[in-house]
């Protein structure tokens, strides 16, 4: 008895940590993965709805959730911290301490770019939460992020705009703002995305899974939108995120860069080089990661790994994910001698 009851344990735990990515075909898969049948899956996953952690719709079936919103005229009254005390600490008295300050960072952060920088009239919050995990939904209806750092920097397209956010140390208020926020708060999250005019920044450890269901009350025609989940089992700490992209206390000197930011063709100019570099030589250290990337040409290469590192030897640029192809150039370009 006790190992069959061990195994229907295991076989619950394995459709709740799955059914978020497997919504429609999670009894198939459930039932590949132990060798059991269908209507046996269909018993596990009676009893978890039984027991108010799964429930369904149409042959859909989610981690149960409560799900909380709050909407916010922006005026020169509203501030992230009022809000934060009297809306939204209330949903998280339950979690851990670090999962609670990741939650306290990424809405304060979020929250002040949609005053500061939306130039919109309304924000709007929405909590959804399981046992499992929370969700926070910020969307404005202002001008849109991308477009806002496109203008500011007189860029050729939003999609450039994307590669700059990406980069951390930019910002469009300089005055105001140092531009980490949003970098650090990617960090953090389990999943993280920034959606605006049909561009998608899309970062965090569960970046390549499902994207988070948009919960029905959220009605976007303009603006941004930014949606964080966080697991509430994370060890992850702000401190943790920090220090991984400080190489000296306190202070913010390295980076990642995804170059598939930056792929609307292939890799080969100088000039798509130069993009991809633009402010990084603010960082001590910058790893450009070339994940997804199958080829670059002579001149991007050399633009990166040589030229640059000549004109800007405090900047240590590393790659990584790259393959073979790519990594040859790459080394052709260090070795090559002016």
């Amino acid at each position: 008895m006790p190992g069959i009851r061990k195994h229907g344990e295991d076989v619950r735990d394995f459709i709740v940590n799955n059914v978020t990515d497997n919504p429609k075909g999670i009894v198939t898969f459930t039932a590949l993965h132990f060798g059991i049948s269908r209507p046996a899956v269909h018993k596990h996953i009676k009893k978890l709805i039984e027991e108010n952690v799964l429930e369904y719709d149409d042959l859909h079936y989610y981690l149960k959730s409560e799900s909380f919103a709050h909407k916010y005229k922006i005026n020169k009254d509203l501030s992230e911290d009022t809000v934060w005390e009297t809306d939204i600490k209330k949903y998280f008295q339950n979690v851990s301490e670090n999962v609670k300050r990741i939650l306290v960072y990424g809405f304060m952060e979020i929250f002040n770019n949609a005053i500061e920088h939306s130039q919109g009239k309304n924000i709007s919050v929405t909590i959804k939460q399981n046992k499992f995990f929370s969700e926070l939904w910020i969307v404005d209806d202002g001008i849109g992020i991308f477009a806002k750092i496109q203008n500011k920097f007189n860029l050729l397209n939003e999609q450039d705009a994307l590669l700059e956010l990406t980069k951390g140390k930019r910002t469009t208020e300089k005055s105001r703002h140092s531009g980490q926020g949003i970098f650090f708060t990617s960090k953090m999250f389990d999943y993280f995305l920034i959606s605006s005019d049909g561009i998608h920044f899309i970062a965090g450890d569960d970046e390549n899974k499902a994207a988070p269901e948009t919960p029905k009350n959220i009605k976007m025609k303009k603006g941004t939108l930014v949606s964080m989940r966080l697991l509430h089992s994370t060890k992850r700490t702000p401190k943790e995120i920090f220090d991984t992209f400080s190489k000296n206390e306190f202070e913010f000197d390295r980076t990642i860069v995804p170059v598939k930011m930056a792929k609307d063709d292939d890799l080969v100019s100088r000039s798509q080089a130069r993009r991809i570099l633009n402010g990084l030589e603010l960082f001590s250290e910058v790893t450009l990661d070339f994940a997804s990337i199958q080829y670059i040409g002579q001149a991007f290469a050399d633009e990166i790994f040589r030229v640059f590192p000549s004109m800007n030897p405090n900047t240590n640029i590393i790659a990584v994910n790259a393959n073979d192809d790519v990594a040859g150039m790459i080394k052709r370009a260090r070795n090559t001698r002016i």
